[in-house]
């Protein structure tokens, strides 16, 4: 399904309706559960008067701004063939971008007629058409979803950095929507050397213990006695004497003594070395080789853990000036001296991964290749996240097979075997191959990437393998299930950190000189508290409307001292009540107040901005392209307060449609600094927090705001539950499934709001169980 783009939409926004962007929220609502609209509204007798007494001027026959003609829908059977086109027309009224400010605004008894006749519009299916659930495309794991899932297939934690896997495209506001996690080539080299690095940590190979060695060299050691002189790499003992090399012993054990020596051999015997540790005797070896033979002696010692003596002594000199010059003198050469050990230690215990990969193992009744065959057999069941016909697993056993012949242990051969498998497009894509309802264990991959961002469960894959998920009671109480389970923490983590826009917040850098007091840890605490609030409403199984008027939050000292909180001791987060109801909720987050400012200073502006885009659902368009920037740097403007510089910048009449719906939220936190933090004043400029939306809503501060928020509590829902479903989609909500989120709205005012509620009624939902039928994957949107 092709996508509209955002220039389209501005255009549409610039054009069709003139710029007219003058309210935020309608005033009046439609009844929760619409009827058919040729039921309550006809087209022809109701709609169409209304069409053209306010849109056919700019939008009918002799005039089609932006190449749209409402009046050539000549019924609704017309109107109903182009959904799409009607959404858009639908969100303009909705935003009171329909009719431009210009002309006469729509009375309340049409703007009720006309909206709740396009939203049962929208809302029920096309009669002449399938179901449309929407294009999923065959999506990888990011780098969350692939660290998760390594973690609960494999038993070992890695995690990805930069270096290790690039950052993942984002679309729709989400880092797991499957249009944009392409697979570059050098994507796929990091997944090769990742899966040798996770399995080479994750098995236990027979040659995994390797005693240490150290090397010491002869000409270092302590001499006493006799005459020895270093020549050239060795020692060269003249006389007897002994060379000493103290040695720390850290672990007490069995170590091998190596000595590389010789002798310049003359009279009846050979060269002899003896041997001591901490002068106790140990062994006399005869050297009988000569230099150009040197050799390396051993000798296994038993050494205790602490400060030891090794030494090595020339006991038995001879010279005799009458021999033959070759025969005449007897010396020790020593070239160095290494110490192996502890060389008797077993291999250590396996790792906990070791033991939950290797299942079995070869023995009297069962060969190697019956092992291999049941270990990788549950391993790529595991891994690919469904039933595996032997074709497949054969694949995998011939890598097995490759690396036996070359005469790997049985354990390096099955890691060969398993690395192919964490590399397989089945493993590292989510891959769904139904047509319409999707079959249980592909149901069950979307429930646990949806709520823990990792693979099913032993217990959500043994409901998929019974075929218990075509119950939807089954369904229900897995899910029930999952949100209990800490893993459902990743709701937290993934989806508010990014539907709240919170990512940014790592690399936001407030300007140290005007906020002296920022710090890493001061910014880590602001995560944390928006993660902790989202996962206590989910954990506790509270209204979603919490969200927004929640009197309670997660603080340690350091953010409760920059909230100005007293009472919180220590750096743990801990929930904490709120007198002040100027905190509470997500839209006084110290994060959020952070990420929508600039370094050096508070944005209205962006801060009304992600009001309307996050909370609201319903963005701005992009600025037109000669659209100024707000500057400051003019001594006239430097004496201005914010909101003056923000009013003269709005009487450019290209910035002024926009800035009417943006400004009056931003206006309202501009208490809080660009950090976050409570002010009464900006400079010399005493704070105005009083503001009006075009719809004539009068508000002052963030408490008042926040009530008038929930009071308007379904545009928030609305964006909610869209936000929630992009995310368990992995695509954008499209116009055709208005009618999904309209019924997860009816459900959830019907429940308290409850976000159970919300979970459940995406799972539950015709978008979430089924796939677009293959043959109609190039469907075309009109």
């Amino acid at each position: 399904m092709r996508r509209f783009g955002s220039r389209a939409l501005a255009a549409v926004a610039a054009v069709l309706f003139a710029g007219g962007l003058v309210l935020l929220w309608p005033r009046f609502r439609p009844p929760a559960a619409a009827s058919e609209p040729g039921a309550r509204h006809g087209y022809a007798a109701e709609i169409r008067p209304i069409l053209a007494t306010h849109c056919y001027s700019c939008h009918g026959n002799q005039k089609a701004k932006a190449k749209l003609n409402l009046e050539s829908f000549a019924d609704e059977a017309a109107v109903a063939k182009a959904r799409k086109t009607w959404k858009r027309v639908y969100d303009q009224i909705q935003a009171r971008e329909m009719p431009p400010e210009e002309k006469p605004r729509l009375p309340v008894a049409d703007l009720e007629k006309i909206t709740s006749w396009l939203e049962a519009l929208l809302d029920r299916p096309d009669p002449g058409a399938p179901r449309d659930p929407g294009r999923v495309v065959m999506r990888r794991l990011n780098r969350i979803e692939y660290r998760n899932t390594i973690r609960d297939l494999v038993g070992v934690d890695f995690n990805p950095n930069a270096e290790d896997f690039p950052s993942d495209d984002v679309g729709y506001g989400f880092d797991n929507i499957g249009d944009v996690l392409s697979m570059p080539p050098l994507l796929m080299e990091k997944y090769l050397a990742a899966a040798e690095k996770i399995l080479g940590q994750a098995i236990q190979t027979e040659d995994r213990y390797k005693p240490a060695v150290r090397r010491f060299e002869a000409r270092s050691m302590q001499l006493s006695g006799g005459a020895s002189v270093p020549e050239g790499d060795v020692l060269v003992m003249f006389a007897n004497g002994e060379g000493v090399l103290p040695i720390e012993i850290a672990q007490a054990g069995n170590y091998v003594l190596r000595i590389r020596a010789a002798g310049d051999q003359a009279g009846g015997e050979p060269a002899r070395m003896a041997l001591k540790i901490d002068g106790r005797p140990i062994r006399v070896i005869d050297v009988a080789v000569s230099r150009k033979e040197a050799k390396v002696y051993e000798e296994k010692v038993e050494l205790r853990p602490g400060s030891r003596k090794i030494s090595t002594s020339f006991i038995n000199d001879y010279y005799n000036p009458e021999a033959r010059p070759k025969e005449r003198d007897r010396n020790l050469i020593l070239d160095y001296v290494e110490l192996v050990g502890p060389v008797d230690l077993r291999n250590p215990e396996p790792p906990e991964s070791h033991r939950r990969i290797f299942v079995t193992k070869p023995g009297l009744s069962v060969t190697k290749r019956q092992a291999a065959t049941e270990i990788v057999g549950r391993f790529v069941r595991q891994a690919f996240r469904r039933p595996v016909a032997p074709a497949e697993l054969e694949r995998f056993l011939g890598l097995y097979d490759l690396a036996e012949k070359q005469g790997d242990s049985f354990e390096a051969s099955v890691r060969l075997a398993l690395q192919g498998i964490l590399v397989s497009p089945h493993f590292l894509f989510r891959v769904e191959r139904s047509s319409g309802r999707l079959n249980d264990h592909e149901l069950a991959g979307r429930l646990s990437y949806f709520l823990w961002s990792t693979m099913p469960d032993a217990e959500l894959s043994d409901a998929a393998d019974k075929g218990a998920l075509r119950d939807p009671a089954a369904v229900d109480a897995q899910v029930r299930r999952m949100l209990k389970d800490p893993k459902a923490r990743s709701l937290a983590e993934n989806f508010a950190i990014q539907w709240l826009q919170l990512r940014r917040l790592e690399t936001q850098a407030p300007d140290p000189k005007r906020f002296p007091l920022w710090d890493e840890k001061l910014r880590a605490a602001m995560h944390d508290e928006a993660v902790l609030l989202f996962d206590e409403i989910l954990r506790e199984d509270k209204s979603v409307l919490e969200l927004l008027g929640a009197r309670y939050t997660y603080l340690n000292e350091r953010l409760a001292a920059h909230y100005g909180i007293e009472g919180v001791k220590g750096p743990e987060m801990r929930r904490v009540e709120l007198a002040d109801p100027r905190r509470g909720g997500v839209l006084t987050l110290g994060a959020v107040l952070t990420v929508t400012s600039n370094p050096t200073r508070t944005a209205a502006v962006k801060r009304g901005k992600w009001v309307l885009e996050t909370i609201l659902g319903t963005p701005p368009p992009p600025p037109l392209p000669d659209a100024g920037e707000l500057k400051d740097e003019t001594d006239e403007d430097r004496k201005l307060s914010l909101r003056q510089r923000l009013e003269k910048h709005r009487a450019d009449p290209s910035c002024a449609n926009c800035h009417k719906r943006m400004d009056p939220i931003g206006f309202a936190f501009e208490n809080f600094d660009a950090v976050g933090a409570w002010r009464e004043r900006d400079g010399p400029h005493a704070i105005e927090t009083a503001a009006s939306l075009p719809d004539g809503s009068s508000f002052h501060g963030p408490v008042e705001l926040k009530a008038l928020m929930l009071a308007r509590k379904d545009d928030f829902v609305r964006c909610l539950a869209e936000k929630m479903t992009t995310y368990a989609l992995g695509r954008g909500v499209e116009y055709y499934d208005a009618s999904t989120i309209k019924a997860i709205r009816t459900a959830l005012a019907g429940q308290q709001y409850r976000i159970s509620n919300l979970v459940l009624e995406i799972a539950r939902s015709y978008p979430f169980q089924y796939r677009r039928d293959r043959g109609s994957e190039e469907m075309k949107d009109e």
